[in-house]
This record gives structure tokens, C-alpha cells and sequence, in this order.
């Protein structure tokens, strides 16, 4: 099957972005086929059309594209029939996107693969850290069922710019898609609890109040609770959908303020709210606190910390081949970060930051050179000094590690990522 042929399978994509793969699954199989770099509903979709050299055709689904609230079309709530849909706003937890999908012949599953978004098969350091991950309520999933799973992938171990301090690795459930359908909001929460599967947290969910003929911002959270104890009925109400985008805004920006004023950082990045649209397909779509938007733009251009997240991205697509890539295309990078940061910033702000993308791209690059020794110990400066900056830091490694002077500059570069992560 040509290029040509396998658009039909992506909706409105061209040709062009549909790109060729072939790669090696954990178990050794070899799959060919096309895969979708559109920043829409198939970004990261599979067509499979070959199977360790026979033809096979198979379609996967990947995550869709999260965009933010932009209009009712995004969202809809209250149809013109009276009926109600579904939306959740779940924590937004810093970590990478995991899709499990089978290999299928006829009924069988020959294999279940982790991908990431940006390939067919995920890199060797993310199957090395979902190895390292409870998998019982996958295979229990997988026994009697063969849709496509998709996860968070989060941790200390896959650190972005959140740090999840009390979880080494671990896995929540984001996504199930099955029989052409991804499931909604609810019938998610059913099925992981069914199966086992862990979930991001419910902060919020919008709803149209009967009562009150508005929509209204309900917060359900157990483990932000307390935050919201003394919020009125009244500051909960939306006469609109943006207004009610607006009030989860505000809602998050008083939750990190008081959490950055007792722990001394913030609470959380946002949240993904998952809802219907006007065509009726499920979709999700993110919505952060205003003042960590505000933190992400700035005269010179768009912000490191976002910078940052996007290169982490490009590592969790293309981690061991980087090298290569770099060699062939020196370019790619490039392309892919700001290609990326477009989805978020105009390309005014996005042009503005072109050198500091490639010095960025270069120091992560060098910092995931650092042997782990040297990593363990940037961490432990980190945790227990962070308060006290990365100069002081710097000085207990000299006194705490006298013999590793020469490694003082690669230590001041890990330490100067995890510092400006967390601005």
C-alpha cells in the first residue's frame, strides 16, 4: 500500500504528513506501515501494512492532539435535545504519553506494544521504565478485551517539570480506545475501576445546572479538597462555557498560590478536561493556571521551562536514534521543537526563541550524557538544597565531593535543568 492509498485512514491528512516506519517490537516482530504527524485527532496513528514481511493491515489509533478551549464547538455539555455529556477535568500529570496496542491476527493478539506518540515503537529507555511498572490490570485487560490503552507515564524516574517526589514510575489510565470509539469520561472511570487501572485525580467537572440554568464548576477532588472547602455556590456558576473555562482557571491559580505558599512550589500544571465536541468525538483538551501561561511567555520569546518540556518530548520520541538523527538531519530537532511550540505560541514568539531552542536542545542533550552516578548526586544536592539555590548547591557538592571537582561544570548543568524546570 502506497502513501496515497493509506490517507484514507487519517481523515483530512495529506500525504505529506504521513511518514514510512519499520521497526522491531520488544518480541522481535517487524511492522511496517504509516504513521501520522498531523497535530489533529490521528496524531501518532498507526497503519500497519506489513507484518514480518507479510502484508497485514491494521489501523491504530493513537492519543489525539490536546489543544486548549478555544470555542462551543470544542465542548459541548447541553445539546439542543436537553441531552447532557460528560466533562471531567483530571489532573494533568507531568509525565509522557504511553500507548499499548495489540498486533492482531484475526482473533489472536500476537503481541501488546508500547508506543509512544511519535513512534510505532517506543524507545528502549521508555520499555526499560515500563518494565519497571505494575502491569496485573493490563494483562487482566487483555485477556477478554483487545482495544488500545492509553497512559501517563510519570515519575522521578521520567521527570518533566513537575516532579512527582512520591512515585518512582507508575502508570495512569488517560484513554481506551475500542471498536472505533474512544470511551467517554465516565465509562473510563467504570472501566479502570473494573480492571484495576489507576486514574489522574478528578479536580473538577462541568456541568449544566438545571437548578441554577447555568453551567456550573463542581469540585469532587479528595485530594485537594480542603483547598476548596470555603468556595461558595455562587463563585462556582458560569453563564458560559468560557466563563466556566475562565472560573477553573481562577480555581487553579488560587490552588497553587496557596500550595506554592505552604510547600514552597505548585500544585499542579493544570488539567485535561475530557468532553465531547460538536462532531461528537471524545476530546481532551488542557487548561493551565494563568499564572503558569503567563510565566510561559515573555519578551524575549517563549520561556525555557517551555522549551524545555518540548525537548523533553523530542527525547521521548527519539531517545537512542537521536545521535543518528542529528548526524543525517541536523535539522530534525529543530523542526520537530517548533513545530511543537506552535501548537501554543504564535509564530512571532516561536521565531523570537530560535537560538535559545538549539542551546536548550544542546544542554539536555549533554545532561542526558551524564553518567547516573553523576545524576544520583545532582539529585540528592537538588532535594535536599533546593531552597537555598543552585550556588549553594554547588558549594556543598565541592565540600560532599571533594574528588569529583572535575565533574563540577557537567553537575552545575544537570542542576541548572532541574532549577529552570521549576521556576
Amino acid at each position: 500500500m502506497n502513501v496515497e492509498e493509506a490517507v484514507k485512514y487519517f481523515g483530512d491528512c495529506k500525504p505529506k504528513y504521513l511518514k514510512s516506519f519499520s521497526e522491531k517490537t520488544p518480541q522481535g516482530n517487524l511492522i511496517e506501515g504509516y504513521i501520522c504527524k498531523k497535530s489533529n485527532h490521528y496524531l501518532g496513528s498507526l497503519l500497519i501494512t506489513r507484518l514480518n514481511g507479510e502484508p497485514h493491515e491494521q489501523f491504530v489509533q493513537s492519543m489525539p492532539h490536546i489543544g486548549y478551549f478555544e470555542d462551543d464547538r470544542d465542548m459541548v455539555i447541553r445539546t439542543e435535545t436537553g441531552k447532557l455529556h460528560d466533562a471531567i477535568a483530571f489532573e494533568k500529570m507531568d509525565g509522557s504519553c504511553l500507548i499499548l496496542y495489540p498486533i492482531l491476527e484475526g482473533d489472536k493478539i500476537v503481541e501488546v506494544v508500547p508506543k509512544t506518540r511519535g513512534r510505532a515503537v517506543a524507545d528502549s529507555h521508555f520499555l526499560d521504565l515500563f518494565d519497571k511498572t505494575d502491569k496485573s490490570a493490563i494483562w487482566k485487560y487483555y485477556a477478554t478485551n483487545k482495544g488500545i490503552l492509553i497512559f501517563e507515564m510519570y515519575g522521578v524516574l521520567n521527570q518533566h517539570e513537575i516532579i512527582h517526589y512520591e512515585t518512582g514510575i507508575d502508570l495512569v489510565l488517560i484513554g481506551h480506545f475500542k471498536e472505533g470509539l474512544f470511551w467517554r469520561a465516565m465509562s473510563l472511570r467504570n472501566m479502570a475501576k473494573k480492571y484495576g487501572f489507576r486514574t489522574p485525580d478528578w479536580v473538577f467537572d462541568i456541568r449544566w445546572s438545571r437548578r441554577f440554568e447555568q453551567y456550573i464548576v463542581q469540585i469532587p477532588s479528595k485530594k485537594y479538597e480542603w483547598y476548596f472547602d470555603e468556595v461558595k455556590t455562587e463563585d462556582k456558576l458560569a453563564p458560559t462555557l468560557v466563563d466556566a473555562i475562565a472560573t477553573v482557571q481562577k480555581f487553579l491559580d488560587f490552588l497553587n498560590k496557596t500550595y506554592m505558599d505552604m510547600y514552597g512550589r505548585v500544585a499542579t500544571e493544570g488539567v485535561v478536561i475530557n468532553c465531547t465536541d460538536s462532531k461528537r468525538r471524545q476530546r481532551w483538551l488542557k487548561v493551565k493556571p494563568r499564572d503558569i501561561e503567563r510565566k510561559h511567555r515573555g519578551v524575549d520569546g517563549v520561556s525555557r521551562s517551555s522549551i524545555v518540556k518540548e525537548v523533553m518530548k523530542y527525547f521521548d520520541d527519539y531517545g537512542s536514534e537521536v545521535e543518528e538523527i542529528y548526524r543525517n538531519d541536523p535539522n530534525h530537532h529543530t523542526e520537530y521543537i517548533t513545530r511543537m511550540l506552535l501548537e501554543d505560541y504564535s509564530e512571532e514568539y516561536v521565531m523570537k526563541s530560535a537560538k535559545k531552542i538549539e542551546k536548550v536542545f544542546m544542554q539536555v542533550w549533554d545532561a542526558k550524557q551524564v553518567p547516573q552516578s553523576l545524576h544520583n548526586i545532582a539529585q540528592e544536592l537538588y532535594d535536599e538544597y533546593k531552597g537555598q539555590g543552585i550556588t549553594h548547591c554547588m558549594r556543598m557538592f565541592g565540600q560532599k565531593y571533594p574528588m569529583k571537582k572535575k565533574d563540577a561544570k557537567t553537575i552545575y548543568q544537570v542542576l541548572e535543568i532541574k532549577f529552570r524546570r521549576n521556576e
